[in-house]
């Protein structure tokens, strides 16, 4: 969302109610996408309408006061888009910190205040795209002010598109008006055309970093701009009317047809921009047919000069609401919501947004006033951003040293050894009520670093090494003192067995490297959405094989992969004959493979269960079970360790130490059994240990 989308200049102009129209449009396309995805699969465009909106008012703006004064005030322009975006900006900020320090389970605190403190800076869509976020399904939790990255889009464009215009304005000083703006349309037409090929080139590459960073956005207010320095069109009434009903038709077209799946921005985008183009473009031609009569409707107009306190105030709703209800929102709890986003922003515009902007406390005094106030304001959300942060790592520390005294405490029954089935019943009354770690520190590392003398430590030694593409840690013994050298492959599933596996090489005097690699299993199957890695996936899967040809010590190999999805037959069999194909490219070193069957999943909400368990001081255990069939999924990759049939190769199931017969447990023996939706804690993979080692030494794989 654009927050220049209902800026008025310094300067009277009439308003254009086709761009209020727009506005209202691409409002409601992206909270009807929020609030109800199936019904507008592209919803988000919304967003691109927003930005050329943005583009076309803003360089408009700046050109007149180029052809006024022959120059830009970038102090005043900065300090009357400070006024018009910041009041209510902060006002949602604070409002959303507020609300997760009072409902917010204490494990999303990390994320949910480091997001409100990236916003309040405006580099939120920079954050979300570090972190490799999808927005429109992300593994992370969407937190309230997620949807601020557009603003910080926004945010970074109103701070380096007045700087262009005045090195284009600047490299003309001697010319006419006429070569000013020529040089202003050259410098845009050339940042334009190059942010478009950038957009097309990265959403190709690394599409869900694409949606988020600023250069494959700029050429959408580029375009905007472009349209600003055009003539005026003196085009008949009858076919600006065409246009505009067709850059209407192009918005809408994008909004039903385009889905999550449709690859974007790229080349995607062009057909909501070059609509809204086209609407604004065409003006308002007073034809009984054209598309002025229904934008021109009170309510119409209304939204679209609400509609950034409407864009800021319906996703903190959303998604802070079901922590206070305690339970997913219904169809009719939604329209509730919306009722209060419509008052909220009314209010928030009425009592917020126009005294500021125009009141007389600001408007019309030197940019340094405007600062004097704005800088306490941001400082006042950042302080309470810090002061949620700082209490959740009080907490933190305070659950690292109790789960690190309960792994010393050699307690019976702990973690995994509750659910023994060769020494059962195995109850510790001790353990009943124990979360170790709690939800907050779940993400953690607590199995202390400098414990490696009891064998808890999964540190790699010397360092994470990297050969090509493959990063390797090694972990047990050293491989000159090793009776046994393996390797470790998979995905970030394989990375939590380290603490396990590290215990049992230790143990058993194994050296073992561990090679991991996300989204890259050893299979010829393609997955169908990769992520942005592919070439980097194709280059591992070669040198790996590579890799352990050239070390024929090592004789033994163990996997493990995430099951993400409960697959049709013919896809699981096809995932089975990938595996075993990536089996085959191994060298015939390699005499042992024993593959780690995947772990059992939670719910998106099971940890925040947990917490509220713990809070209400009942057993989270069986409060928050899950059924087994729901979380438990058919493993490709074990079945076609099977499948090879041979003596060196099997799998270590360990499914029972996490469920019975009908539900899966999520804290056990008074451990926490997932940091997430699907992986497992450090502290519980280290109970699982002797365990692993019972099985391999059952199995006999190694020893074949």
């Amino acid at each position: 969302m654009n927050a220049e989308t209902a800026t008025q200049p310094p300067a009277p102009r009439r308003i254009r109610p086709e761009i209020q129209a727009l506005r209202a449009i691409a409002v409601g396309t992206v909270v009807i996408f929020h609030y109800w995805p199936h019904l507008i699969t592209g919803g988000y465009v919304g967003v691109d309408v927003f930005f050329a909106i943005s583009g076309f008012l803003i360089t408009a703006h700046l050109v007149r006061e180029v052809d006024r004064t022959s120059k830009v005030s970038l102090g005043g322009f900065w300090a009357r888009r400070a006024r018009r975006i910041l009041p209510a900006a902060l006002l949602v900020l604070l409002f959303c910190a507020v609300a997760t320090y009072i409902w917010v389970p204490l494990n999303l605190w990390d994320q949910f205040f480091g997001e409100i403190k990236a916003s309040t800076l405006y580099i939120e869509n920079w954050n979300l795209a570090s972190q490799a976020v999808d927005y429109l399904g992300a593994e992370n939790r969407p937190s309230p002010v997620q949807h601020y990255w557009s603003l910080s889009v926004e945010e970074q464009f109103y701070i380096f598109w007045p700087v262009v215009i005045l090195i284009a304005m600047t490299l003309a000083r001697r010319g006419s008006a006429l070569l000013r703006r020529r040089a202003i349309a050259g410098m845009l037409i050339v940042l334009t055309i190059t942010s478009l090929a950038y957009s097309i080139w990265k959403t190709g590459a690394d599409p869900a970093a694409a949606f988020f960073v600023t250069p494959t956005r700029v050429w959408e207010f580029g375009a905007g701009g472009i349209l600003a320095l055009a003539a005026v069109s003196t085009a008949r009434p009858a076919l600006r009317s065409v246009v505009s009903w067709a850059g209407l038709i192009a918005i809408l077209a994008a909004a039903f047809f385009y889905s999550p799946d449709t690859p974007f921005p790229g080349a995607a985008a062009l057909l909501p921009i070059l609509g809204t183009l086209a609407v604004i473009w065409a003006g308002a031609p007073e034809l009984r047919w054209s598309p002025l009569g229904w934008m021109q409707l009170r309510p119409v107009q209304w939204v679209g000069d609400t509609s950034y306190s409407i864009y800021l105030w319906h996703w903190p709703l959303l998604i802070l609401t079901p922590f206070v209800l305690f339970h997913s929102l219904s169809s009719a709890t939604k329209l509730i919501l919306l009722a209060i986003t419509i008052a909220l922003s009314a209010l928030t515009k009425r009592l917020v947004e126009d005294p500021i902007r125009s009141g007389p406390l600001l408007a019309g005094k030197r940019p340094l006033r405007t600062l004097a106030y704005a800088l306490p304001a941001t400082l006042l959300v950042l302080a309470a951003s810090f002061a949620g942060i700082s209490a959740l790592h009080q907490r933190q520390d305070a659950d690292r040293r109790a789960s690190q005294e309960l792994l010393t405490s050699n307690a019976p029954c702990l973690g995994a050894a509750a659910r023994d089935p060769e020494n059962q019943p195995c109850i510790n009354p001790k353990l009943r009520l124990s979360v170790a770690p709690t939800p907050a520190t779940a993400r953690e590392i607590v199995i202390p670093h400098n414990a490696t003398k009891a064998n808890m430590s999964p540190l790699c030694q010397g360092g994470l090494k990297r050969e090509g593409v493959l990063e390797l840690c090694t972990i047990g013994v050293a491989p000159a003192e090793a009776k046994r050298q393996m390797v470790l492959i998979g995905d970030s599933h394989s990375r939590r067995w380290r603490p396990g596996l590290n215990a049992v090489a230790v143990q058993q005097g194994w050296s073992v490297v561990s090679i991991v690699r996300r989204r890259c299993p050893l299979s010829t199957v393609k997955r169908s959405r990769e992520g942005p890695d592919r070439v980097g996936c194709e280059r591992w899967k070669k040198e790996l094989p590579a890799w352990l040809a050239k070390h024929p010590e090592i004789d033994s190999l163990m996997a493990t992969q995430s099951t993400a999805t409960r697959a049709s037959k013919s896809f699981f069999e096809q995932q089975v004959k990938g595996y075993l194909s990536g089996f085959r490219s191994l060298p015939a070193s390699i005499k042992h493979i024993v593959v780690l069957r995947d772990n059992p999943r939670a719910a998106p909400t099971t940890l925040d269960c947990v917490e509220r368990a713990m809070n209400q001081g009942k057993p989270a255990g069986p409060a928050c079970a899950l059924e087994r069939q729901a979380v438990l999924f058919p493993d490709p990759l074990a079945a076609a360790a099977k499948a090879l049939n041979r003596p060196g190769a099997g799998v270590v199931d360990l499914t029972d130490f996490y469920c019975g017969p009908k539900l899966c447990y999520e804290v056990i023996g008074g451990v926490l059994v997932h940091s997430d939706e699907h992986h497992v804690t450090e502290l519980f993979n280290r109970t699982l240990a002797p365990f692993l080692l019972r099985a391999l030494n059952r199995g006999q794989w190694l020893n074949r």
